[in-house]
Parts: structure tokens; sequence; C-alpha cells
């Protein structure tokens, strides 16, 4: 069986991260063998995930690999679809306490995955503890049918038609970019947050914020403390999913787009409520179907289908779109809402996702996951510097919520190879 990629595959490349990970503290020693079994029985249910990407003319193809998954005994990183992944597009590991995933972003983003993360958790907890406390009745299991609607290519063949003109937002020409100095020069670094979700959400609510706007908020406050001359906009880029606009709840493949939220200038000396209610209302009328439906059109405009493109062609311009879409941001923020442990949570310690940009030199995203009942941060940069993570710590305590800073390392992510 062939599965049709994620237009987004044309842009894998060597100046391009495009992968993502996923890393699971346990509470106990991970047992590789019995995790690679559970990694084995998963795949039964997820054959989609099971592919190597192939060139046929001049496209891209996944073609049903059938050579086992990679399951290492460390977190290594290694070039996904080539021999050190067996072809496939993902891999796993662990190393003492922790789990990891390693996925192609053009396969997958993290709400994709996140079923496959949870059967394996679920199989691996079952087998090493015992069933009593889980529940798996949203748990895909290796028996149950595999549905289209989990891997069926979810794109429209050709931009839709609009029923309206909608007016687009002004284009922010003179966009703020952190100090590339406050980093080395050494790789990505990320540092490890927990916040309780009550005494954060105890602040956010009355002032109008949702957790992903009051921490874009906090860190907005941050950068302003830092450099009081600031004079441009600091833009947001708020990770949003397509999955609404085309119905497709289910679907496994990377339906990530974001919401350019601006913070201009006069709303430095504003109160955090008035800030909060206009990253919210900005936030709100990116998320809108026909502002999706605009942002699809892009994407499926980028091979025009009344033309006839080569393999080389298609690669540059969606090289060309990858890079407009990473470009005319300050930072970026990405939360896909509670997560629903089935009873996992009192096996899981911790959860992080980790993304990344190459030749960056002042990158800064966050990703933000829920665990127990803390908000779990992973506040990632360019490189190792404490000068945006204490300011932002620093905000957050200056309206009595409580931060922890529970882990900091040095991070590295798989590259994706195409075929030539």
């Amino acid at each position: 069986m062939e599965y049709k990629p994620n237009p987004l595959l044309y842009g894998a490349n060597e100046d391009f991260y495009s992968t993502f990970k996923l890393v699971v503290t346990m509470r106990d020693l991970v047992d590789h063998s019995a995790l690679s079994q559970a990694i084995e029985n998963a795949m039964r249910h997820y054959p989609y995930f099971c592919v190597t990407p192939v060139k046929t003319g001049e496209d891209i193809q996944l073609w049903v690999n059938e050579e086992p998954v990679p399951v290492f005994t460390d977190d290594r990183c290694v070039v996904l679809g080539t021999e050190e992944s067996n072809g496939h597009l993902l891999a796993f590991g662990c190393d003492g306490h922790k789990i990891f995933i390693h996925a192609s972003h053009y396969i997958a983003d993290g709400m994709g995955i996140s079923p496959l993360l949870m059967t394996v958790l679920y199989l691996y907890v079952s087998a090493v503890y015992g069933e009593q406390g889980l529940n798996c009745k949203r748990i895909h299991m290796p028996t149950h049918l595999v549905l289209p609607e989990e891997y069926t290519y979810p794109f429209p063949e050709k931009p839709v038609a609009l029923s309206e003109t909608r007016l687009q937002g002004k284009e922010v020409t003179k966009v703020y970019g952190l100090n590339a100095q406050a980093f080395d020069d050494k790789g990505l670094y990320a540092y490890h947050l927990h916040i309780p979700q009550r005494a954060m959400m105890a602040i956010a609510n009355p002032s109008d914020g949702s957790p992903v706007s009051f921490l874009s908020v906090m860190l907005y406050r941050a950068i302003c403390s830092l450099d009081q001359k600031m004079e441009e906009s600091v833009v947001a880029h708020v990770q949003h999913q397509y999955r609404s606009a085309i119905n497709a709840p289910m679907n496994r493949h990377s339906l990530v787009s974001y919401i350019p939220v601006e913070f201009f200038s006069r709303m430095k000396d504003r109160r955090v409520e008035l800030q909060n209610t206009i990253v919210r209302g900005q936030v709100i009328i990116g998320s809108e179907t026909e502002a999706d439906l605009v942002s699809i059109n892009r994407l499926l405009s980028v091979f025009p289908t009344d033309q006839c493109l080569d393999y080389t062609q298609k690669k540059r311009l969606m090289r060309q779109y990858i890079e407009n879409s990473i470009e005319g941001k300050t930072f970026g923020i990405s939360y896909v809402g509670k997560m629903d442990w089935c009873g996992l949570d009192q096996y899981v310690v911790d959860l992080h996702a980790y993304i990344g940009e190459k030749n960056t030199p002042n990158m800064l995203l966050i990703e933000v996951m829920t665990v127990g009942t803390d908000f779990s941060l992973t506040f990632m940069q360019s490189g190792c510097g404490t000068r945006y993570v204490n300011a932002f710590m620093k905000q957050l305590q200056q309206f009595d919520i409580p931060v922890q800073l529970v882990g900091e390392e040095r991070y590295t992510l798989c590259d994706t190879k195409l075929p030539e």
C-alpha cells in the first residue's frame, strides 16, 4: 500500500530540522525488551507510520516499510529515511527512566503521533505493571480496526473557493529580534519548567488569558523588562491546527500552522488584563475557519496544478515556503491542550516535546504540555543562556505564580533525508 505524503515533505533538506522529539520520563527504569515488544505490537494498528519515502517520477510517495521500527538503547540521533532508521521516518529509544520518540514532522505532528505514544505506553505499562487503574477506552489497541480517517490524505486537491474576500492583517515590517549574543553558539539548549496549573490559571482566567495567551504575555513582559527602549513589535507565532477547518480530527498528518500575534509598542505599559485580551482577540480571529482556509490555500498554491513541475522545482518551492513560514517572529509557542493520560500518569513523571531551527542564532520556542497537576514547559533556545528564561520566571513570580526549573540540557534533533 502507498500513502500520499504531506507536501511539506518536499522541503526536507540539510538546512531545516524536519523532525520533532518526544521524551517521556517514567517513574521507574525503562525495560528495553518490554518497550520493544510494546512498540512492535502497537505498530499493528499504525501501519501508516511504517513507511519510507520513495521517489516515483517527479513525486514522492510513502511506501509500506516492513523492516522493524528501530528501538535504540540510547537517545541517538539518526537520519530518518536512511539505513540508520531501517528506512523509517520514525525511531524510538530508551535510556534510564526515559523513553524517546523521534519522528519526521512530515508524517505527523504532535497531536497526530500522540495516539501512538499512548498505545505504546499503555502496552508497556500493562505488560510491566498490570492493567489495574488504566482506562483503555480511548487507546487504539493492536486489534482495533484501522480507520481511513486516521491516515487518509486530508487536504483538498486544489485551493478552496472562499465565500468572501477576507481582510488580511497588515504584515509587520519591523519585528523585534532577540539578542543572539544572549546564547552561546554550541547548539540547541532547553530549560524545563514546571508551573502548577491551578496557580497559573487562577491569575490567567480573571485576566482573560488562556494558557498560551497568558504565557505569551509573560514572555513579552519579560522581553520588555530587558529592553526598555524597544520600539519594534514583538511577534509571537502561536501554533494552530487545521483539523477543525478540514474536519479531520483523527488525522495523523502534520496539520500545524501558526497565528502571528503582534505585541505593538504601545502595549508595553498596559495592564496584564488588557494585554491578554488583545492577544486572545488576535488568536480567536486568526483561528477562524476562513483564516485556516486562506492558509491552506497558500500551502496548496506552492505546487500549481496547472504547471508541470519537476522534482527539483518542487523541492526549491517548498524550501522557500518553509523559509517564509519560520521568519518574521520573535518567539514561538505551542500548546495543544490538556492531555487525557487514561490512568498512565501514575507511571509518568514528565513529558517534553522538542523542536528547533537550524542556522537561527536567536531562536526561542516554548512547548507547553500537561503532566499531573502541572504545566510542563520546554523552553528551547539557539544556545545556552539564562537571560530570557530568568526574566520569564521573574514575571511569573511577580504574580505569585510558583515556577520551578526542573532541568536543563543541550539537545539534538534528527534530520530527514529525501530520496534522490
